[in-house]
């Protein structure tokens, strides 16, 4: 692969940006390789969990690579958005981002776009877009609004403020700020596998419900959609509960199918 390097290590799938000399901006073919990455990755009935992160310790991502802008060339993205993630829909397993660096951007838009986020201390966010004449049209300004308060995120979007990744932390956008000189991916994959420690169909559903909550969706409605969702019907099929109740009186760890 030329933009990403790709670890499958059992059921987690680790993927890092690798262009650090470009401080991991991607270009449109960069987002294609990332697409064909998450397509499989949510058709692999193996692999549970992924890892995003950026090559280096200066950048998860610094968004699109601005040449083809500045060259007055259409930038054409695969379906599913920039970076593979920004504009997918129905992707039931969590993606983890490790943010290593400066996530701008286009970058900010994949932290956004993924489900739990761990970061190093030095790490920030920000979205420029309105300072080099672009509009963040890759969710951010759709997604901002919902993890922060409101008027939190329009002052950063309208402004292109840095936000630390302290405050990122204090105000719910990251799950968990790794000290400089830690290792933010061992971070991230203790994170997953807490994750992998859950029912397979169980995770799935549970992420398929609130996720359809966090985008807007009317509580009854839900209350009584749930039951329909290919996902919940998945998990009640498993046997993942009748599993769950004899490990807990059996006193072992359970064996999830």
């Amino acid at each position: 692969m030329k933009h990403c390097k790709v670890d499958v290590l059992g059921a987690l799938l680790v993927v890092t940006i690798d262009r650090p000399h470009a401080m991991n901006a991607l270009p449109p073919e960069g987002s294609a390789e990332l697409a064909r990455i998450f397509d499989a990755f949510a058709a692999d009935p193996v692999q549970r969990v992924a890892i995003l992160t950026g090559a280096g310790d200066r950048s998860f991502c610094a968004g699109a690579d601005l040449k083809n802008h500045a060259e007055g060339r259409a930038v054409a993205l695969p379906s599913s958005g920039f970076g593979g993630l920004t504009a997918r829909t129905g992707m039931h397993k969590p993606v983890i981002a490790a943010v290593n660096g400066a996530a701008v951007g286009g970058g900010f838009e994949l932290v956004l776009a993924c489900d739990l986020v761990v970061a190093a201390a030095h790490a920030w966010f920000s979205l420029p877009e309105v300072r080099v004449g672009q509009v963040a049209r890759g969710g951010g300004l759709i997604r901002l609004p919902r993890q922060l308060p409101p008027k939190t995120a329009l002052y950063m979007a309208l402004t292109g403020r840095r936000m630390p990744a302290d405050e990122a932390h204090r105000l719910g956008l990251v799950n968990e700020v790794v000290p400089d000189g830690g290792d933010v991916l061992a971070v991230a994959r203790a994170l997953a596998s807490r994750v992998l420690e859950g029912a397979p169909q169980a995770v799935e559903a549970t992420k398929n419900i609130a996720s359809l909550s966090i985008n807007g969706a009317d509580t009854e409605a839900l209350l009584h959609a749930q039951e329909e969702l290919p996902s919940v019907k998945a998990w009640r099929a498993s046997g993942e509960r009748l599993e769950g109740a004899r490990s807990f009186l059996e006193k072992r760890p359970p064996h999830w199918v």
